[in-house]
């Protein structure tokens, strides 16, 4: 009950590689932290395979993803990446970042490339905050618009501008 308070919320892809493993997961609780520099937060829970992921290689992406994507994001959010690989069954392509390993998402609204500024455990999620170190903003020719989430319902949905 206490998190369906705050729907809807924008969903996000995070991906975060080790040597060993990559992941893919959806995150809900994300938000920007800063402009200058850029820093994001997002808290995940504790025994995702993306937070150790993270707290290993300590750098992570940030894949924003538009209203195409919503069974991938769905997908990417109810299963867990230590049995498969969520970008081969969400038919994602991973993409090399510039200046982190973790992949970029080529079918994404834009992907921020990040390093782990600190982390805390917050009760049952720990919460993640990166400086941005690259943007890869949308191109004009991305069809959709971000992505809303309510995965309490499992219903995305995207938003126009007016």
């Amino acid at each position: 009950m206490f998190s369906e308070l705050f729907y809807p919320r924008q969903a996000v892809l995070v991906s975060a590689s080790s040597s060993e493993k990559t992941n893919l997961t959806a995150v809900e609780y994300f938000m920007p932290v800063s402009e200058k520099p850029p820093v994001v937060a997002l808290s995940l829970h504790n025994t995702s395979l993306t937070l150790d992921l993270i707290c290993t290689s300590m750098e992570f992406v940030v894949a924003i993803p538009s209203e195409g994507l919503n069974e991938a994001v769905l997908l990417c959010g109810t299963t867990s990446g230590k049995y498969i690989d969520k970008f081969a069954e969400a038919r994602l392509t991973p993409m090399r970042a510039k200046r982190v390993s973790a992949p970029l998402v080529l079918e994404a609204y834009a992907n921020l490339e990040c390093k782990v500024l600190s982390y805390n455990s917050s009760g049952d999620h720990t919460v993640v905050v990166g400086e941005v170190l690259e943007i890869h903003p949308p191109k004009e020719e991305r069809e959709g618009e971000p992505l809303l989430f309510n995965l309490g319902g499992k219903r995305l949905f995207g938003f126009k501008q007016h």
